[in-house]
């Protein structure tokens, strides 16, 4: 695998509306959350509704609530790939969010074909593992 910093093309750069909603969108969620993250609200995840089980990310809203509110370790209880996610994930794709817009840049990752198989089975199996701590926890 060979990762490098590019000068990006105009097919990275995301466009001018996007960037307004994305900045919005994140704005809302953060704020229900901020305000959520005490009490239980009605059940929003299609998935549970339908099914009366959790999904693979059940609890996103209250783990970015604990987050917020500096409760590291409720946020992984509540779902350890969302805290994950929102720790790790969400920092560094700003950082390169920021660079694209800011300077062009981009990171170009080159992969093999076993190398992208590996990569997708360890996210499957890390998804299906955070699955069962959180039916086992949250039934």
């Amino acid at each position: 695998m060979r990762a490098e910093l590019v000068r990006g093309t105009s097919e990275y750069r995301a466009p001018g509306a996007a960037v307004v909603a994305a900045i919005i969108l994140v704005a809302l969620g953060l704020t229900v959350a901020w305000l959520g993250a005490s009490h239980e609200g009605p059940v929003i995840c299609p998935f549970r509704a339908v099914t009366g089980f959790p999904c693979p990310t059940c609890g996103l809203t209250r783990t970015t609530g604990a987050l917020l509110h500096g409760r590291i370790g409720e946020a992984v209880r509540t779902n350890p790939f969302d805290a994950f996610f929102l720790i790790i994930v969400v920092p560094v794709g700003a950082v390169f969010w920021f660079l694209n817009l800011t300077f062009g840049l981009a990171v170009r990752i080159s992969t093999g074909r076993t190398e992208r198989a590996a990569f997708w089975w360890t996210v499957a199996a890390v998804v299906v593992a955070n699955w069962v701590y959180v039916l086992v926890t949250q039934l």
